[in-house]
């Protein structure tokens, strides 16, 4: 097992950053839509200038994640394409994991999954996938699952919900109970 205080380091090994990921998918959506991406499509679509595309672009096609043709197209390239798509597949899985099995407002499940698409790994992404396809499946034991969390969720509001954690782990604190483990001291 690494080191839980050196894990945070993997954030920075991630292979692509949040930018990266949306400059991928909207040129894979400009070709499946148009045919062909040029560097003003790119800006209009993001609302950025050309000139921050063009910059992107140069880093892009150095990772070789895009190439530019002579007429100034632009088009992923194999490993950009399986990029573009695992963070399709991710997002899609976030939202329905999101939405469909916790919950969260269909808005807010977009939000969140756009912030989270490009991090997970390939492993993460396919059992995160399988566990979504489990819980809305037709089995009757997967059913009864959600339903139950449904019904512990409840209408409660978020604010609600924290307002009460908090009052308890208060009342813990004064009885002298502790409510969570904490760290060992040096």
């Amino acid at each position: 097992m690494k080191n839980p205080n050196l894990t945070w380091k993997e954030f920075g090994a991630n292979e692509v950053s949040h930018s990266v990921a949306h400059y991928l998918v909207t040129l894979r959506e400009l070709h499946a839509s148009h045919g062909y991406a040029r560097v003003t499509d790119v800006a209009d679509a993001l609302g950025v200038n050309k000139s921050t595309v063009s910059q992107e672009m140069r880093r892009l096609k150095e990772r070789e994640f895009v190439l530019e043709d002579k007429a100034r197209h632009l088009s992923l390239t194999d490993v950009g394409h399986d990029v573009a798509r695992r963070v399709i597949y991710n997002r899609a899985t976030l939202i329905r994991f999101l939405n469909g099995i916790l919950g969260v407002s269909a808005d807010q499940a977009e939000i969140d999954a756009c912030k989270m698409e490009h991090l997970l790994s390939p492993e993460t992404g396919h059992r995160l996938l399988s566990l979504v396809h489990l819980l809305l499946s037709d089995d009757d034991d997967a059913k009864s699952l959600v339903s139950e969390f449904a019904e512990g969720r409840g209408d409660e509001s978020v604010e609600a919900s924290s307002e009460k954690a908090a009052k308890k782990t208060s009342k813990s604190k004064k009885s002298g109970v502790a409510t969570t483990k904490q760290a060992p001291s040096k």
